[in-house]
C-alpha cells in the first residue's frame, strides 16, 4: 500500500512539472517525460531556473511596439513647442523659418512668433519622426517592420479571379495558383476595397 502511494505522489509531481512547464510557455507533455525519465525534483529546479517564455514574448512585443513609429510623422509634442518657443525667445531661431513666419504675419512680431513656433514645432516632430525611422532601419527586424508599413499604406482590392487582397497596381496576381492578368484593355480589373 506504502508503494502505492508513493507511486502516486511521484506521478503527481511529473504531472505537476508538466503543467507548470506548459504555463511558462513549454511543452507540458514533454516536461511530464523528462520528469519522469530524470526526476521531478531536477525538473522542477530546472523550471525555476528557465526564463517564462510567454512573459519574455509579451515584453518584448510591447518593446517592439515602443520602436514602432508612425506610418506617419506624428504631430507635434508639448515639449516640441516648448523648445520651439525657447529658441524664438532666445533669439536662437532658425533663419528661414522666421523669415517665413515674418511674412506670413505680414510684420506683426506676436502673430509671427505663433507662426513660428507652430512651424519650428511640427519640424522637431518630422526630425524625431526621421531619426526613428534611421534607427530601425539599422536592424532587420526594423526593416521588416517597415516594409509591412510600406506595404500595408498601398491601396489594395480584391482579384476577381481567387478574391485574394492584394495591392491596386498589380499587372498579375501575385498568388502561385491564379495568376490572372489585369493588362488587358477588357480584361479582369481589381475590385478596390471598400473603406
Amino acid at each position: 500500500m506504502e508503494f502505492f502511494s508513493g507511486f502516486f505522489f511521484w506521478v503527481l509531481l511529473c504531472v505537476g512539472a508538466g503543467y507548470w512547464a506548459s504555463h511558462k510557455g513549454r511543452t507540458g507533455v514533454g516536461w511530464f517525460f523528462i520528469s519522469v525519465i530524470v526526476s521531478p525534483v531536477i525538473a522542477f529546479i530546472l523550471l525555476l531556473i528557465l526564463k517564462d517564455l510567454p512573459k519574455e514574448g509579451k515584453e518584448s512585443a510591447a518593446a517592439s511596439a515602443a520602436r514602432q513609429p508612425p506610418a506617419e510623422p506624428p504631430g507635434p509634442t508639448d515639449d516640441d513647442y516648448a523648445v520651439a518657443l525657447e529658441e524664438v525667445n532666445g533669439g536662437q531661431r532658425k533663419a528661414g523659418i522666421w523669415a517665413r513666419a515674418f511674412t506670413d504675419a505680414v510684420g506683426d512680431n506676436d502673430r509671427a512668433v505663433a507662426f513660428y513656433t507652430a512651424r519650428r514645432a511640427q519640424d522637431l516632430a518630422d526630425e524625431r519622426h526621421r531619426l526613428m525611422v534611421d534607427e530601425l532601419r539599422q536592424s532587420e527586424e526594423g526593416r521588416a517592420l517597415l516594409a509591412k508599413q510600406a506595404y500595408d499604406a498601398i491601396p489594395k482590392g480584391t482579384c476577381p479571379n481567387c478574391q485574394a487582397v492584394i495591392p491596386l497596381d498589380s499587372a498579375v496576381c501575385p498568388m502561385a495558383k491564379c495568376g490572372a492578368s489585369f493588362d488587358a484593355p477588357d480584361g479582369w480589373r481589381i475590385k478596390p476595397l471598400s473603406p
